[in-house]
């Protein structure tokens, strides 16, 4: 069971809290935004979206190098209940991706729900109160259930091997692309074969 303090509320007493709720999701991403849309459509209102960043949209929020889009094409990357038939090419760039996510959350009005630069760092379930108490970046929140809508890209994964510390020019993951650094002219390496490198 979790340890609490005294000056703690019950799930009862706290019912109308913004900090206690029936459902939290753990990431904005695509996963996160379309579960906050569903539970929202079954008419479900008791519910936070939480995510470290500073807005919504997950790996479209976070990969700004150049040319950075997705490989399947535009017309299936869409939800079922939110098509968009005027997709501007066949594989649609992160910028339009991204603009289409805010798109749905304006339209199903779930951005309210959401809570930006709050990280969650341990979640632990309280059999005695029946709730999961969630420790945050900002405080503690409660919930009846956990959705986990985090991605496998949200941290970007340096290479580990020897002379990397005393490499003298500039490098950075594509996931955090320095777009104030002026490739023009330079000698460029690019270590992995993946999707991005590509």
């Amino acid at each position: 069971m979790a340890t609490t303090s005294d000056a703690r509320q019950t799930p009862q007493e706290s019912m109308d809290s913004p900090n206690h709720v029936d459902v939290l999701i753990i990431g904005a991403g695509f996963s996160g935004l379309c579960m906050s849309i569903r539970l929202k459509s079954a008419g479900l209102e008791s519910f936070i979206v939480l995510d470290k960043g500073a807005q919504l949209g997950g790996v479209w929020r976070d990969n700004t190098y150049p040319g950075a889009g997705c490989d399947v094409p535009s017309m299936l990357y869409s939800f079922s209940f939110a098509l968009k038939p005027d997709w501007s090419r066949k594989f649609a760039d992160q910028a339009e991706i991204w603009e289409y996510m805010e798109w749905c959350a304006d339209k199903f009005d779930v951005r309210r729900h959401m809570r930006f630069n709050t990280e969650v760092l341990r979640a632990t379930f309280d059999e005695q109160e029946d709730i999961w108490r969630v420790e945050t970046s900002k405080g503690e929140v409660h919930a009846r259930a956990i959705i986990s809508g985090v991605g496998q890209l949200n941290r970007p994964a340096y290479p580990s091997f020897p002379g990397l510390d005393e490499f003298q020019g500039k490098y950075f993951h594509s996931a955090e692309w320095a777009h104030g650094h002026d490739l023009t002219g330079g000698r460029v390496g690019v270590i992995g074969t993946g999707a991005s490198a590509i």
